[in-house]
């Protein structure tokens, strides 16, 4: 029999966090702050104090560690006294995404796909680190400005609707704080600069595995179509944001390209809503 269990936040880390729920809890509701949601994913959305009473266990669900513990404060002093459990700290023990990248890198050894790696939008090199340790042989092309998003880009996003993108956005970045937690820096190859100017140089490459981590739609878009065309069969690309609530632009941006090529996206259960693209033989 399935445990009732209500899951506070109702935005991007919530849904996640209902995605990831074994089939022995049952979410009744989601608790949110915000008056103006009334249901996610066809959940009903209650105010925190639903949950007195209400639930014998609380997902608290937001990423920031902080906040999740303030929101747990806020349900003890309504007077809720059940379990609350923090996907915080699971999201920082366990992460889909990079289980993907490393489950694939070991099909693509065992498979013997042959190509270098890739990443666009490195920001401080968390899943660059991750992509190297599993695929340490292979030469690791980092594709970033190191100054943030760029205005031209950031702007089209903003007219679109996509996301509040803004010039300059994660910023706080280095091509040497990247390599210094590479866990193989001498394979990894920095382009810096603007998409895809940089990646100049680069046309008679191929490649086994990508992740694309750009954000905005004009970047993903101009990515897929230098990519696929050079990544070899059986490679895949791994689209950051895909389902993403804050970046909309990248997941545009992908079901714009796949339309019409016989590419069909699986999407991940991770926070950001990774999507795998898997290259066929006879893809265009």
């Amino acid at each position: 029999m399935s445990r009732p269990v209500m899951i506070f936040g109702a935005g991007q880390a919530g849904r996640a966090c209902r995605r990831l729920l074994g089939p022995q809890w049952d979410v009744t509701a989601f608790l949110d702050n915000d008056r103006s949601k009334s249901s996610i994913l066809g959940i009903p959305v209650l105010p925190p104090e639903a949950a007195c009473g209400g639930a014998e266990r609380v997902v608290i669900a937001v990423a920031n560690p902080q906040r999740a513990r303030s929101m747990a404060s806020q349900l003890e002093d309504l007077g809720y006294s059940g379990e609350i459990t923090f996907f915080s700290d699971y999201q920082a023990l366990f992460d889909v995404r990079a289980a993907a990248a490393r489950l694939l890198a070991e099909h693509m050894e065992a498979d013997g796909v042959a190509g270098d790696i890739a990443e666009v939008g490195v920001f401080r090199g968390a899943f660059a680190a991750v992509l190297n340790g599993a695929l340490p042989a292979r030469t690791l092309h980092l594709f970033d400005t190191f100054e943030g998003f760029p205005g031209e880009q950031a702007a089209l996003d903003r007219e679109q609707g996509f996301s509040a993108a803004a010039a300059g956005d994660f910023a706080d970045t280095s091509p040497q704080a990247v390599l210094s937690v590479l866990p193989h820096p001498e394979a990894a190859v920095i382009h810096q600069g603007v998409f895809p100017g940089t990646f100049a140089g680069l046309e008679q490459a191929h490649f086994c595995l990508v992740s694309l981590d750009a954000d905005l739609y004009q970047p993903t878009l101009d990515a897929l179509e230098l990519f696929w065309p050079r990544l070899s069969a059986g490679g895949v690309v791994l689209l950051h944001d895909f389902n993403s609530a804050q970046y909309g632009g990248a997941g545009s941006a992908a079901r714009a390209f796949c339309a019409g090529r016989g590419i069909v996206p699986v999407p991940l259960g991770d926070l950001h809503g990774t999507a795998v693209l898997v290259k066929q033989g006879a893809q265009p």
